[in-house]
């Protein structure tokens, strides 16, 4: 009992001492991750560098470029701190640019934290342009490096997961990993270490939601329903334990996956396969190894989903922050947590990506969550995953840890282009455990201190495998990042055309300061700010509102008994589908612009074709930017397709090889492969990725299939 507050002394000291050692140091570098489609990996085209330099004011010079593709500039000036954030705001709105972020210098490793409790037996390995490996040359090889032989168990994208007969210590893995990095064949290797769940355990008890309040810790969540309360159409992955049935959380999850390849970590009777559900992750006296007493099993993917998306405004339980996003449960922590090649796959197939092995995501994610977390740097294989998503459009939030260290020492918070969150007490201050350091993007309430601090959610009151529905009570950085989550995907149902790298900075840029006199108050490892959702929204503009001058959105409507997509550009029938069809036709939320008035749009721009089909085996429309294309459905199918508008509106063409003019956004369009003939069209990836996966082709110009471009 007399240990918190000295606790609480030596936290403010702490931190005290890193600001004042971070406040004398200016920025002379940053790194960066171009997008796939402005650059290949570790590629800085003449053209690149000119816009990155247009962007932040000063000259780059590259100096080196990482493993993973990753740009490394040094700048033309030191900067202040100060205006370096301001550097960085400027590089990540623009969509050229996945992430960026300064270098700081290697943040100490506490000695307590240097050694890994834990054994492991995979390492993660790619190869230098993905070469078809020569198993019989390359195996032998590898053995002679690393002393012990190795076995090729699976592959996921680019990488190859390799595994020695028996566990090892995790510190001897890495430097197995270290020694193979050395072969020339090797682009990197990373150890598959162990991650955990971040959080305190707890008993349960019910309480009211101190967190989504306006109080001095809270996330301001009222005001900000009063702009947004979600969509549908936005998916919010949680990689976790899986999930548990609960009233609080009917109809609000989708068909998730199990990623656990350990039948003895999966505690479910077998390895991976399509079943999310949570069994449980209790466990035995040392049973992981780490000397950590018994434990009950804690239902984490439940509480943390039920942060984001509980029933809300339904006179039951608790209210979700968003109250419509939908949850997709990607399973990869069992007992005694999970492995990274295992968050590896989830984070992938999360975002639509395929994985060998496993069926295709029809869902994929705007919205990663992570609450989870190991001691280590950021494994390269884990790095290329969080880019891959980034690509796909996704935002990816990470809890920071739970060990009061600086964050920079765990992973994946210390991945690149992720979100990373800390925890905040009711009182607006750190939390006595939270993780800080440059690394922390903000923070959100994780709860401390006595019960009626903590965070509730929805939970179960099993104690070995799952029991009946409840509400628990939790703290830890891991329902902290929830928090931010759900604040994110209420900006996409709000703008689905901001980027992650455009999210990332309105959620930080606008958090309220830390009150005075707390540690985090005189201090900048603790982030910008506390999470405002209310603040974040305000200053999110409605996509209908963001139209560039002289253009309309394009606004996307869904029959879900019909499986069709519509789309309108006209503000007038926009408003009588909303008033008088609004049972069948729904917003998905998605849009794009283009101009209806060919007098202000480009002199290239084209005109788009729209037909309608009444043919009850149709009943669908046609759109199409093609000149030739809509005459030859004119001339060929006069019975079939009625001319509707000869220009529904304006867009340009791109290029042969699907490159669109500066300026502009690639639209993609598919078809459903049917014969009610069903079209859709979209700027968004990951749209673009779960059309795909449902087996819609996609149609357009180049190997991405562009069918036009759309202004920004």
């Amino acid at each position: 009992m007399l240990q918190r507050p000295w606790c609480r002394l030596g936290l403010a000291c702490l931190l005290a001492g890193f600001a004042a050692a971070a406040s004398a140091q200016d920025v002379v570098r940053i790194r960066l991750m171009l997008h796939p489609y402005a650059a290949p990996a570790g590629v800085l085209p003449p053209d690149a560098l000119a816009r990155l330099q247009a962007l932040a004011g000063v000259p780059l010079t590259l100096s080196a470029t990482t493993r993973t593709g990753g740009l490394e500039f040094a700048l033309g000036q030191p900067l202040s701190p100060a205006d370096a954030k301001a550097l960085l705001r400027k590089l990540r709105d623009d969509r050229s640019v996945l992430w960026a972020e300064t270098i700081e210098p290697a943040a100490p490793t506490a000695k307590a934290l240097s050694l890994s409790p834990f054994q492991g037996r995979k390492l993660m390995v790619r190869l230098v342009g993905d070469a078809t490996p020569d198993w019989s040359v390359l195996l032998p090889r590898w053995t002679d490096l690393v002393g012990l032989p190795l076995a090729v168990e699976r592959q996921i994208g680019s990488v190859w997961v390799l595994a020695l007969a028996e566990p090892v210590p995790e510190d001897l893995l890495a430097g197995m990993a270290e020694q193979l990095q050395i072969d020339t064949a090797v682009q990197y290797a990373d150890p598959a270490r162990r991650v955990l769940p971040t959080r305190v355990p707890n008993d349960p008890l019910f309480s009211k939601q101190w967190a989504l309040s306006a109080g001095s810790g809270g996330v301001n969540a009222p005001t900000a329903w009063d702009l947004q309360i979600g969509s549908p159409g936005v998916t919010v992955a949680v990689i976790d334990t899986g999930i548990t049935a609960h009233p609080d959380l009917a109809g609000r999850i989708l068909p998730g996956y199990d990623f656990i390849s350990d039948p003895v970590m999966a505690k479910d009777g077998n390895g991976r396969d399509s079943d999310p559900s949570d069994p449980g992750d209790g466990t035995g006296d040392n049973e992981c190894g780490d000397g950590a007493p018994a434990e009950p099993s804690f239902f984490h993917g439940t509480f943390v989903s039920g942060l984001i998306a509980a029933n809300s405004d339904n006179g039951v339980g608790i209210a979700g922050l968003d109250w419509n996003a939908r949850i997709l449960p990607v399973r990869a922590l069992g007992k005694c947590g999970g492995t990274f090649d295992d968050i590896l796959d989830g984070i992938l197939w999360a975002a639509g990506v395929p994985v060998a092995g496993v069926p295709p995501n029809p869902n994929p994610a705007r919205v990663i969550n992570m609450s989870l977390g190991g001691l280590g740097s950021c494994p390269q294989a884990f790095q290329d995953a969080v880019n891959t998503a980034l690509a796909q459009g996704t935002v990816i939030v990470a809890a920071a840890g739970n060990a009061s260290e600086d964050a920079s020492n765990f992973s994946p918070a210390n991945c690149s282009g992720v979100i990373t969150v800390s925890a905040n007490t009711r009182q607006g201050d750190i939390t006595s455990y939270s993780n800080f350091g440059r690394r922390i993007d903000l923070s959100a309430p994780g709860g401390d201190g006595a019960m009626a601090d903590w965070i509730v959610s929805t939970g179960n009151d099993g104690s070995a495998g799952p029991g009946n529905p409840d509400y628990e009570f939790a703290v830890g950085t891991s329902f902290a990042a929830p928090y931010v989550a759900a604040t994110a995907s209420l900006m996409i149902a709000r703008n689905p055309n901001l980027t992650p790298g455009r999210i990332q900075d309105i959620i930080t840029g606008t958090t309220r300061s830390f009150p005075l006199g707390t540690a985090c108050g005189v201090s900048s490892a603790c982030g910008s700010g506390l999470l405002d959702a209310s603040l974040a929204l305000q200053s999110t503009l409605p996509g209908t509102g963001t139209a560039p001058p002289g253009t309309v959105p394009v606004i996307e409507y869904y029959r879900a008994d019909k499986d069709h997509y519509f789309l309108s550009a006209s503000p007038a029938e926009v408003a009588v589908v909303d008033a008088l069809f609004s049972a069948t036709w729904k917003r998905t939320g998605e849009l794009f612009y283009a101009w209806t008035d060919p007098l202000l749009a480009p002199i290239t721009a084209v005109p788009v074709c729209r037909f309608f089909s009444g043919l009850p085996l149709i009943d669908s429309h046609y759109f199409t930017a093609d000149a030739t294309e809509c005459q030859f459905i004119i001339a060929h199918w006069p019975g079939a397709w009625t001319l509707e508008l000869q220009a529904a509106f304006y867009v340009l063409l791109p290029d042969a090889a699907g490159a669109c003019p500066a300026g502009t956004l690639p639209a993609y369009r598919f078809f459903d492969n049917r014969q009610d003939a069903s079209q859709r069209h979209s700027i968004d990836l990951s749209v673009r990725r779960a059309m795909i996966n449902r087996a819609w082709v996609p149609q357009g110009f180049g190997p991405n299939q562009v069918i036009f471009c759309t202004p920004i």
